[in-house]
């Protein structure tokens, strides 16, 4: 065992390599945070790793992701982006890439839709173009490309239109699926179901996968181990200490991206103080605002 090691016990090794840097060094790397792999996260990664190898059938299977809004949803997504990034042959002049995603538009507009996936391809479109043309030009560069996985974030959007509008857009999404044989995932919050339930053709197709608030329980209890094994403070705090965990728990409401974001806090405050650990104290007294009063926080 090295002096390090013997030193700072409670850090992995990355948060060994950091932990007698600069505070200003310390406090960047807790702000820039770390993709944190817990067990349903995972689970999801596997089952879109399946998706994507999917042989192309009459009827793609796809899935709905629903999840509460910031508890890790789009965050999955981006890792999956990141796992399939774009492959370009410059010797071939080829360019590959296997998973696109976009954000849907604000309401269910069609051509606003192709529009976004022309977008996240690079590739040139006259702005003027009708729905059908950006369709075409959609599916052409679908399998020019190799798309096999088209992820669409905050689909409950869709509901913020017209019925008829919503209905349009859903068949958009059914006759893409068809057409290219390209797996869909949508994501969203629990609106997204009504989304889809309005449409039995649609729900039947999108096989649903939930994120579930967390739970003060042992699996909470161990993502903030890791996360204070990855956090270079001198001390150890024992995050999962009963007192702790439901104190951090009931501050961000089991929701993972305020818990995180609380985490940070708490991690910067113990440099700043000196402390180097995060006392039970600190976490009922540090100046940070609940999700719950975050809408009802007003600026005078």
């Amino acid at each position: 065992m090295t002096d390090a090691t013997q030193a700072y016990p409670h850090l992995n090794d990355a948060a060994r390599a950091l932990v007698d840097a600069a505070d200003a060094v310390r406090i960047k790397s807790i702000q820039s945070g770390t993709w944190l792999g817990y067990g349903k996260a995972k689970e999801i990664l596997a089952r879109l790793e399946e998706l994507l190898e999917y042989p192309r059938i009459t009827r793609m299977p796809n899935m709905l992701l629903v999840a509460p809004s910031f508890n890790g949803k789009t965050s999955i997504l981006e890792r999956f982006l990141e796992l399939h990034p774009v492959d370009l042959d410059a010797t071939a002049e080829v360019t590959t890439c296997p998973v696109v995603m976009v954000e849907s538009p604000p309401t269910p507009d069609v051509s606003a839709f192709y529009t976004r996936i022309l977008d996240a391809l690079m590739a040139p479109y006259k702005p003027t173009s009708s729905p059908q043309e950006k369709n075409s030009q959609v599916k052409l560069l679908f399998k020019q490309m190799g798309v096999k996985m088209l992820i669409i974030d905050e689909i409950h959007h869709l509901i913020a239109g017209s019925m008829n509008k919503q209905r349009d857009f859903r068949n958009a999404l059914k006759s893409l699926g068809n057409e290219t044989k390209v797996v869909i995932v949508a994501a969203g919050i629990e609106d997204a179901y009504n989304a889809f339930n309005t449409d039995p053709q649609m729900s039947s197709r999108f096989t649903p996968e939930v994120l579930p608030l967390w739970k003060a329980d042992v699996h909470f209890g161990s993502l903030l181990a890791t996360l204070e094994k990855r956090t270079p403070l001198k001390k150890a705090s024992d995050l999962k200490s009963p007192e702790k965990m439901q104190a951090i728990h009931d501050r961000s409401e089991g929701t993972l991206g305020d818990m995180c974001d609380l985490f940070k806090a708490l991690a910067i405050d113990a440099i700043r103080t000196g402390a180097e650990e995060i006392a039970l104290e600190q976490i009922g007294a540090l100046r940070w605002l609940p999700p719950s009063r975050r809408k009802e926080h007003q600026r005078f």
